[in-house]
């Protein structure tokens, strides 16, 4: 019998029951991935987040298990893990984190939010995919682009409004196509306090509507930012329960900030 600290929080929102809910366990040695797994689905939230101090110790291993699998990143995960080890440290004013794929991922404070560098990644133009417009009941698309490293799809619409009338036929997407396990609907907004709007369907993957989603940015800051000459973007993602995002486009990389609210504290006893 062993005990594990765990946290959860709501993630890229600095209110309770609003943005990502995500439980971050702390975990003072290795345990096997089957109980990983288990305790993925136990939590049953969109991702689930595993942090260990690894052999080098200025730097920390993350994991991230939805009630599916092992992915191999998430954004509001690796935030809300910062957030928890900020907390801990407070004299800290930067985290390393070394991913299952060997990627270092930094954190960052900037007063109450919470920065996480990512690499850039690009993206390829393919055709439309009739069956996907379908199954998500587009009438129409602006534009429609892949990002093979994160195996994503997105979609540019006409309007914020479309994006929130959107109702997606999940088990059509996940027959459409096994080659990818996240689609991205988004458009620029019309409110003032935000600059894009988007939604995330990840069926593939075990969450039908993924409610504020990170790592997307470091293909979209650059994409917004060119769109709409803008060095720093707010990003709202008009799912159920709502987020925002704050990002900002460097040369090589993107910084995706956001606010994080602590819900739970307490001990995994397994």
């Amino acid at each position: 019998m062993e005990n594990y600290n765990y946290f959860l929080l709501d993630t890229f929102t600095s209110e309770a029951f609003k943005g990502n809910p995500t439980p971050v366990c702390i975990l003072e040695k290795p345990i096997r991935e089957e109980k990983l797994n288990l305790l993925a689905k136990e939590f049953n939230c969109p991702v689930t987040v595993f942090i260990l101090n690894s052999d080098k110790r200025d730097t920390y291993q993350i994991r991230y298990f939805t009630v599916t699998g092992e992915i191999p990143a998430c954004g509001h995960g690796t935030l809300g893990g910062a957030h928890i080890l900020f907390r801990k440290n407070q004299r800290t004013d930067s985290i390393r984190f070394e991913t299952i794929e060997g990627i270092e991922l930094n954190a960052s404070k900037e007063d109450e939010t919470i920065f996480i560098d990512y690499p850039k990644f690009g993206k390829a133009d393919i055709k439309p995919n009739a069956k996907i417009i379908e199954a998500l009941g587009l009438k129409s698309t602006k534009a429609y682009f892949i990002c093979e490293e994160l195996e994503s799809l997105f979609i540019e619409l006409e309007s914020d409004e479309e994006i929130r009338k959107v109702t997606p036929d999940f088990e059509k997407l996940i027959q459409c196509t096994d080659k990818i396990k996240e689609v991205v609907i988004m458009s620029e907004s019309k409110a003032e306090e935000f600059d894009f709007t988007l939604r995330s369907f990840c069926p593939w993957i075990g969450i039908n509507e993924d409610p504020v989603t990170g790592s997307i940015h470091s293909v979209l800051g650059h994409y917004w930012k060119n769109r709409l000459d803008k060095d720093v973007l707010t990003v709202n993602q008009a799912s159920e329960r709502g987020g925002k995002i704050i990002v900002k486009p460097l040369e090589n990389a993107v910084k995706i900030g956001g606010n994080c609210k602590i819900i739970v504290k307490g001990k995994i006893d397994y």
